[in-house]
């Protein structure tokens, strides 16, 4: 399957092909994996870092955007400039719940439209308006949708919304494209990139794998000595999984892990833990994150050879996600996929990577494309285990 990808309009080609289908790669406007993206909600800011009265430029696939909280605490998302001289307006101020450019003073609301123009002694507000894209807040992330057309219904988690501790770590930025990550998810990695965190009685080879297609997108399951997991990937772009326990109820953490371009060479993930805890617990667990920022000074270093995986101490735990980052980055910011080989580890990698062709090749030939549908509660590999669930003997055949 090629994946290389390459820009539509290349050669001076219209249309698309199958070329455009398999490429995921690129998510700028009028790209189709970005036209597909769009079509959902997406996180686009961890929301605690948002303050009131505060702007901030956000870029996502590709695009520039001006992120604003009023002073009453409501979020707004705006085009990146200002109309008149295309100042960046997240330099300017914010007064109730409009956006005063700082160069000459153009006021804007949260629906983009110039409410005021101090400087013209006959202002034409009415002729000015700037692009508005709808926001919501949920799970401690501000979701944004940036389609063309009217936005679907918003996501719920119910199971993050129960009675529990919610933390939402700090993003860091990866400098490769987002689909190096996706498929990460499903690449069974573990054994040996984080092999040092990982159970190793048994043998590689003992390793079983099994995945299929769902409503949702697509469900995984690995064994490997006394490790057992069942993943789950709600596409096109959303990780939910489980990781170990905050406290003593023993109760596995529920983790949603959006993957969000930044532009075609830099992503990064926006995340929610959900799990059981008292309060000295889960501000112990969030101290797991505290070394997250500096992940890319440690990765970037030990690609450059300045350091070695095994110099780095594992402060709560970050050793794991300097270890993804360092194969993440130094596949290259856009691998190049001819290249590859696949062997029987690899079955979910090439799973997800089928569908995202077909729905990328039903939405250019403008046929339907697949409705997604989560169910309220997504049960993971313990509670499947506990229950005898039919599910789990599907996914473990």
């Amino acid at each position: 399957m090629s994946f290389a990808g390459r820009r539509p309009g290349d050669d001076g080609e219209t249309g698309s092909s199958a070329e455009d289908w398999a490429d995921f790669v690129h998510t700028g406007p009028g790209t189709l994996a970005g036209r597909y993206l769009r079509l959902f909600w997406q996180p686009i800011y961890r929301a605690e870092e948002l303050e009131k009265g505060h702007a901030a430029p956000v870029k996502v696939m590709g695009e520039d955007f001006t992120l604003y909280r009023g002073e009453g605490g409501e979020a707004y998302l705006v085009e990146f400039r200002c109309a008149h001289r295309g100042a960046q307006l997240s330099i300017g101020r914010v007064e109730g719940e409009d956006l005063r450019c700082l160069y000459h003073g153009w006021k804007y609301d949260g629906e983009g439209r110039c409410v005021e123009q101090p400087a013209e002694v006959k202002p034409f507000c009415e002729k000015i308006r700037l692009k508005s894209y709808p926001v919501y807040e949920y799970l401690g992330l501000i979701f944004a949708y940036l389609g063309e057309s009217e936005p679907p219904a918003k996501p719920a988690f119910k199971e993050f919304e129960e009675e529990g501790v919610l933390l939402v770590p700090p993003p860091y930025v990866v400098p490769c494209n987002y689909f190096n990550q996706i498929d990460n998810n499903g690449d069974m990695h573990a054994p040996f990139l984080h092999w040092d965190m990982m159970d190793t009685s048994g043998s590689p080879r003992d390793y079983e794998l099994a995945a299929e297609e769902t409503d949702w997108g697509l469900s995984w399951s690995e064994s490997h000595g006394a490790t057992k997991r069942l993943s789950h990937f709600m596409m096109p772009n959303l990780l939910q999984s489980k990781r170990v326990p905050m406290g003593k109820s023993g109760e596995w953490v529920n983790v949603l892990s959006w993957i969000i371009p930044i532009d075609d060479e830099h992503h990064q993930r926006l995340e929610a833990y959900h799990g059981k805890a008292t309060e000295e617990e889960a501000r112990l667990y969030q101290e797991r994150f505290e070394n997250l920022p500096r992940v890319p000074e440690l990765g970037n270093a030990i690609l450059a050879g300045k350091l070695r995986i095994e110099d780095v101490e594992d402060h709560n735990r970050s050793r794991v996600q300097i270890q993804d980052y360092l194969v993440l980055a130094g596949q290259g910011a856009i691998p190049d996929r001819s290249r590859e080989h696949f062997g029987r580890t690899d079955l979910v990698v090439l799973l997800c990577r089928k569908i995202w062709q077909r729905e990328l090749r039903a939405l250019a030939e403008g046929r339907p494309l697949k409705p997604w549908k989560r169910p309220e509660r997504l049960a993971g590999y313990h509670e499947l285990v506990k229950a005898g669930s039919p599910v789990r003997e599907r996914q473990l055949r």
